[in-house]
């Protein structure tokens, strides 16, 4: 997708409510234009789109663009600081039920630990952060999170001699959990082994074979499913 082209469509006399840019090359001044344009998004997809900015996302912000959106991907987004993302999720974050933010360095425990108890509607989150800090408040905030994701792989996942307390409060606290996708290992097995004990069994996952995203939030996912 080239800039030019987006740009040439009329935004404003469109109905678009849900946008999947991910991976594309657009920049940052287009970006700017076409949002300025567009009606407010339910959905919004950036990740790996390296034109969504700080600028970007304080426009969609200041001008009320998101303030209706119930599902972002903001994953691998280089050129956004956690900062404009915080000050976003706490305004709206209420709204959320789907929330993907992971590739970023910059954002600590601490940044999770702030945020979620504005993540109280939210059903599905993606993320790579310490396994403790999001396994608790996870459970003590989010109470319908059905799908969680912690992308750190076996050698860098990181958690306490806490964790089993940890895992407990998320397993009893969030009844409506579908999918915990760990990827394989020790602690994958760990964790594993906790919900199997309370016969749940299909709850946890690895990484190799399943992936969460916001993608079945879309209004129109069932249509788009095929056999």
């Amino acid at each position: 997708i080239e800039d030019d082209a987006m740009s040439a469509v009329p935004w404003q006399s469109t109905y678009i409510n849900e946008l999947d840019i991910s991976s594309t090359e657009l920049s940052e001044d287009c970006l700017l234009d076409i949002f300025f344009r567009m009606p407010r998004l339910k959905y919004l997809a950036v990740p790996y789109c390296d034109g969504f900015t700080d600028k970007v996302l304080e426009l969609l912000v200041d001008h009320g663009k998101l303030s209706t959106c119930h599902a972002i991907d903001l994953s691998n987004t280089v050129n956004l600081s956690s900062d404009v993302v915080y000050t976003f999720l706490m305004l709206h974050g209420k709204h959320l039920h789907g929330l993907s933010y992971a590739g970023n360095a910059n954002v600590t425990e601490q940044f999770w630990r702030k945020i979620v108890g504005s993540l109280e509607n939210i059903k599905r989150i993606i993320t790579k952060v310490h396994v403790d800090q999001i396994l608790d408040v996870c459970a003590h905030y989010c109470p319908e999170l059905q799908r969680l994701e912690i992308q750190w792989d076996a050698d860098t996942v990181r958690f306490s001699e806490l964790n089993s307390k940890f895992i407990d409060n998320l397993r009893i606290r969030c009844i409506h959990l579908q999918s915990l996708v760990l990827s394989d290992g020790a602690y994958y097995e760990s964790v594993k082994a906790n919900f199997e004990r309370a016969n749940r069994n299909r709850v946890v996952r690895t990484t190799t074979s399943y992936r969460t995203t916001t993608i079945s939030l879309l209004d129109y996912y069932n249509q788009l499913k095929f056999n």
